[in-house]
């Protein structure tokens, strides 16, 4: 078996998607292709972060002692190690095939799997994240009606720049829009949101950042 550089594996509740509010396990893992300029998980990446090279073996009891059948695989971006990803999530199953996987992805690598249990979160990098130009538009062809597309948006440019998005490449994805956190209001979203009537677009916070401190590991 492949062995995965791991970051942090913790449970807690799922701050947003289409799970928030229920309990999940989080496999967060090392290393991230693109640099966003809100990124908040910067500790994931670069000569800063720490990381424990385990095995699949170890990572998937790790995940089993825990007891949450939500499980959400993170990073950094998670698709740098898929070939590792796949093999957990094939080891979980066999363990217990109740296991419901969501993979969030930064949207500039098209998975080359898919699996029932498995679904996607790929998240849409717009203008004030400086890393547009790195992403993969064909995440809106490949979307099923199960995965969710991700706009996260920290000004109004950003809207506008997303509502071109959502007008030029249909997909059969769930569309989420959320804040850059201190960056925006959401009153301001909801406003763009009517008046551009976004009809199919579900607004969002991260809750766990209410919960605690915005800036905290492990929650």
């Amino acid at each position: 078996m492949l062995s995965m550089n791991v970051i942090e594996i913790f449970a807690s509740i799922d701050g947003e998607g289409k799970r928030q509010g229920c309990l999940t396990t989080f496999l967060r893992l090392h290393d991230c292709n693109i640099r966003c300029s809100y990124c908040d998980t910067l500790y994931s990446y670069g000569p800063q972060s720490t990381f424990e090279s385990m095995s699949i073996q170890a990572v998937a009891d790790i995940i089993e002692q825990l007891g949450n059948h939500r499980i959400t695989i993170t990073g950094g971006e998670p698709l740098l190690q898929e070939q590792a990803v796949i093999e957990l999530i094939d080891e979980l199953t066999k363990r217990n095939p109740q296991y419901d996987f969501n993979i969030e992805t930064n949207g500039t690598i098209v998975p080359s799997f898919q699996r029932e249990n498995v679904w996607f979160t790929y998240d849409y990098k717009t203008p004030s994240s400086l890393a547009e130009d790195s992403m993969n538009l064909d995440i809106f062809k490949m979307a099923t009606a199960e995965d969710i597309i991700k706009f996260v948006v920290g000004s109004v440019q950003d809207l506008d720049r997303m509502d071109e998005v959502l007008k030029t490449y249909p997909t059969n994805g769930q569309i989420f829009v959320s804040p850059v956190w201190g960056n925006i209001e959401g009153a301001m979203i909801v406003d763009y949101m009517k008046a551009h009537n976004w009809q199919n677009v579900k607004f969002q916070l991260q809750i766990h950042k209410f919960i605690w401190d915005p800036g905290a590991k492990g929650v």
